[in-house]
């Protein structure tokens, strides 16, 4: 090999290490570096946790709140004030041939002495309201609500207003129904959706389940166990559960199973108007017709359609189920049986399929609006009137009133 041939071969292998060494220098990190470069990179992933985890979910999910006892039982805090025929035009209620058309529903009243409403010891207690009104199943159609409420001339005020469940899911507006219900302080019904909605709620939030309670310090666990269902971000009552605002879950926490309503028209079938009174309950779906109310099992009063033959002391939701009658049937019939002239009249929902349903003992409010037919309100008042021997009487009167949907 020549001279010239080594010193380049030589100058090569120079020039090959000094590259290996600038490139081991280039990328070499000094101890603090890297240790700088850790803390870095720890604060970042910490900051990014805190950001999606924390930060993200305070602006858009709403602080959640402990669920309290679902009340059993509870009774309306109004009682109605006898009013002249004069103030009963004044409120534009339907005549007697508009109610026909409605149904087995008819005008009625009572030959009672009107003192005997005043001197009541209960009663004294009471707020005083012109009407009791009571609407079936909104499923969130705020417009048909509203619309509704104009049609019967609804006064805060001087009206009792009282939502017999199911307010909220399926329909276009739940939130709206939830806090015009909640701003003007309306009475309220549990409905089987407001419970599967609390159902999530707890679920979602990681809060004790609802459960039932009959006074303030006596509990009943009778809730069922509950399992969000495997598809759960598409369910709608869990998306709606996710939205729930403080405010909003106290309100649907407060509705009762069962709300004693005091004395309602009691009312033949084809009756030509008059009437008798009973003692009323407003529930969502049903009752067991064996058991006093306060025996009741809370999920069948929310879930109910039919009892289930031979005995009828089971209930079941399926009306299709082997055995099955409508309950609102059987029920109407043991009140006739046993106490046909004070037995308990029961105004509930929930049952869309059957649609308004109008006996003496129960009466179905639920006409399937969800399904595009019809919102229905029944509006029950006490008027004034004069017995065949010139005596002031109380006439128990009521009537369904309905919009499109």
């Amino acid at each position: 090999m020549s001279e010239n041939s080594r010193l380049k071969t030589a100058a090569s292998s120079r020039y090959s290490e000094e590259e290996v060494l600038f490139e081991e220098e280039e990328f070499e990190l000094s101890k603090k570096a890297k240790y700088w470069l850790y803390v870095t990179g720890g604060l970042l992933l910490v900051g990014s946790l805190y950001f999606f985890t924390i930060f993200l979910p305070a602006m858009f999910i709403p602080e959640s709140v402990e669920l309290e006892g679902i009340s059993k039982l509870s009774e309306l805090g109004v009682t109605l004030i006898p009013l002249a025929p004069e103030r009963v035009q004044q409120l534009g209620m339907p005549d007697q041939a508009v109610i026909k058309e409605l149904g087995e529903v008819e005008l009625g009243g009572d030959e009672a002495d009107l003192s005997d409403e005043s001197t009541n010891a209960s009663n004294l207690q009471k707020s005083k309201v012109e009407r009791l009104i009571m609407i079936g199943d909104i499923h969130g159609h705020y417009k048909e609500f509203l619309k509704l409420l104009k049609k019967i001339n609804f006064n805060r005020k001087s009206d009792h207003l009282l939502v017999l469940g199911d307010f909220i899911t399926k329909g276009p507006d739940s939130f709206k129904v939830l806090d015009f219900l909640v701003e003007n302080d309306i009475d309220c019904i549990m409905g089987n959706h407001e419970y599967y909605v609390l159902q999530n709620y707890a679920q979602y939030h990681g809060k004790k389940s609802p459960y039932f309670r009959i006074n303030s310090t006596e509990t009943s666990e009778t809730n069922q166990r509950f399992t969000a269902k495997d598809n759960f971000n598409q369910d709608p009552e869990f998306l709606l559960a996710k939205k729930l605002n403080k405010v909003h879950v106290k309100y649907i926490n407060q509705c009762s199973i069962i709300k004693k309503l005091g004395l309602v028209p009691l009312h033949k079938s084809k009756n030509s108007g008059t009437s008798k009174f009973a003692e009323g309950i407003a529930v969502h779906a049903g009752i067991r017709w064996d058991l006093e109310l306060l025996e009741q099992n809370p999920v069948e009063n929310l879930e109910m359609r039919s009892y289930i033959g031979p005995f009828y002391n089971e209930t079941t939701d399926d009306p299709f189920e082997e055995n099955a009658l409508s309950w609102s049937k059987y029920y109407n019939k043991k009140q006739k049986e046993m106490n046909p002239d004070d037995g308990l009249v029961v105004y509930y929902g929930h049952d869309a399929r059957r649609g308004l349903s109008f006996r003496r003992f129960a009466k179905g409010m639920d006409s399937g609006c969800e399904k595009g037919d019809q919102l229905t309100a029944m509006v029950i008042w006490n008027e004034v009137g004069t017995s065949k021997k010139g005596k002031k009487v109380v006439l128990h009167k009521e009537v369904p009133i309905q919009v499109d949907c």
